[in-house]
């Protein structure tokens, strides 16, 4: 008869550790506990670093890339595909860039003199009714990716591999085992 052996959580270190043996591996799973240490340790060096004008931003961009694979193991991890990570990933460039466009085109439009009645007609426009709806999409998105990221292990393996989380003991080999 087996039996499911859950492993002890990760320690700060053991979890980046973990993270930088597999700094650009999508595939395969990844615990909770790394992926929240990790989340804390990037927080941390963007929050310190930020105040630095040029090392802050590319820091932040690096330790940004770095989280993208840990992210889609972490969904794997909990059953997901990481692609839920990844169409975020490019709504978001989508927005960004519509918004880029709309502020241009507010700019150009009024020769850099921004009158309320120029903002009001560029933000009744239906690009800008596109954007809203795309960042409401990408609000409900997400949260939903949170919760995933949220979700414990599945404890037996999926399609993305075996548990890290928890190990499966055959009692009656480990019995054999202890008393000899």
């Amino acid at each position: 008869m087996s039996k499911i052996i859950t492993k002890p959580e990760l320690t700060f270190t053991e979890a980046l550790n973990e993270a930088k043996g597999k700094l650009v591996q999508f595939t395969g799973r990844s615990r909770r506990s790394e992926y929240w240490w990790c989340a804390l340790a990037v927080f941390v060096v963007n929050l310190v670093l930020g105040w630095i004008p040029l090392i802050g931003g590319v820091i932040s961009i690096l330790t940004g890339l770095a989280m993208i694979p840990l992210s889609f193991r972490r969904l794997h991890d909990s059953g997901h595909s990481g692609w839920w990570y990844g169409v975020s990933m490019i709504l978001g460039i989508v927005i960004f860039f519509l918004l880029m466009s709309l502020l241009v085109a507010a700019g150009l439009s009024t020769d850099s003199n921004i009158s309320f009645e120029s903002l009001q007609t560029i933000l009744l426009s239906s690009s800008a009714i596109i954007l809203i709806v795309l960042y409401l999409i990408g609000l409900i998105l997400g949260i939903v990716i949170l919760v995933f990221l949220l979700q414990d292990s599945k404890p037996y393996p999926n399609k993305y591999g075996a548990s890290p989380k928890y190990v499966m003991e055959d009692e009656t080999a480990m019995s054999d085992f202890v008393e000899n």
